[in-house]
This record gives structure tokens, C-alpha cells and sequence, in this order.
């Protein structure tokens, strides 16, 4: 994970052409055994803009999947989709408001606009950082489970 030098990492890299030749075993296990970070790698890499040409091989994996797969992979996109939920922050949010108005009252105008700059600019950060993961996430979630309704639209015919 990282090199010899302390301060650079080296991206987690999957390559298109090993993931067109997993099998549903190894997908399967890729679902249950790969980090948020990883699993975020994966869907940027096999279902974005970057790898358009490949969405239907990439389809075609997932529809390789059996329903154990489907579910392991619909459990894992829901956990990063709730991990990277925005609506958390609303409380630190009120939280950086009462600092301020405390601020602005008992200390110092220009202290509290530097405290709020900060405060903003990192949570501002943050939420631009985590949105991708969210979004990233929801869209191979809304994948797995069409995948899923078409299996059990073939199981009931």
C-alpha cells in the first residue's frame, strides 16, 4: 500500500482488463472482502464516464452474478451509501453556528469569521470528497437491483 517514501501512497489500482475476466466467484468475494476505499476504486473504474466502452461487459458481470453476489453487493454499495450520507453533518452544522453567534458575541468579530472560514471550508471539503463515494455507490446499487429484479422477472416466467 505504500512505497518507500513516507509521505506519498500509492493509489489502489484495479485494472478493466483482470475485472473482464472475473469469474462470479471472484466478484462475489471482491464484494464481501474489498475496503470502502477499494470498492470505490471499483465502481470508478468499471461503471464511470472513464470506462464507457466496457458498460457492457461490466453489465454482463453483474448479471453473471447468482443471488448471493447480488445481495453482498447490493449490502455493500448500501454501507458506503450510508457511510458518505451528508444529512449527518446537519448537527455539527448547528453546532458551527452556535460557535460563531458565541463568538461574534463574546470575543471577537474577526476571530469568528476566521473560525467560520475554517470550520466551512473543511466541512465543505469533506462533503465535495465523500459525494463522489455516495454517488458512486448509489448508481452500482441502482445496477444490482435492476439486475436483480430482472432475475427474478426471468425466475417467475
Amino acid at each position: 500500500m505504500y512505497d518507500m517514501w513516507p509521505f506519498r501512497r500509492k493509489k489502489n489500482e484495479i485494472d478493466l482488463e483482470d475485472v473482464k475476466s472475473w469469474s462470479k466467484e471472484d466478484t462475489k468475494h471482491f464484494f464481501l472482502t474489498a475496503s470502502d476505499e477499494e470498492f470505490h476504486v471499483f465502481i470508478e473504474t468499471c461503471f464511470s464516464v472513464k470506462s464507457e466502452g466496457n458498460c457492457v461487459d461490466m453489465l454482463n458481470l453483474l448479471r453473471g452474478l447468482d443471488n448471493d453476489g447480488l445481495f453482498y453487493g447490493i449490502a455493500k454499495a448500501t454501507k458506503v451509501e450510508s457511510q458518505f450520507d451528508h444529512s449527518k453533518y446537519l448537527a455539527a452544522l448547528i453546532s458551527i453556528i452556535s460557535i460563531i453567534i458565541n463568538l461574534y458575541v463574546k470575543v471577537n468579530v474577526v476571530l469568528a469569521i476566521v473560525v467560520t472560514a475554517l470550520l466551512v471550508m473543511y466541512m465543505l471539503f469533506k462533503i465535495g470528497r465523500e459525494m463522489r463515494r455516495r454517488i458512486s455507490a448509489v448508481y452500482l446499487k441502482s445496477l444490482l437491483e435492476q439486475v436483480k429484479a430482472e432475475k427474478e422477472k426471468v425466475k417467475a416466467s
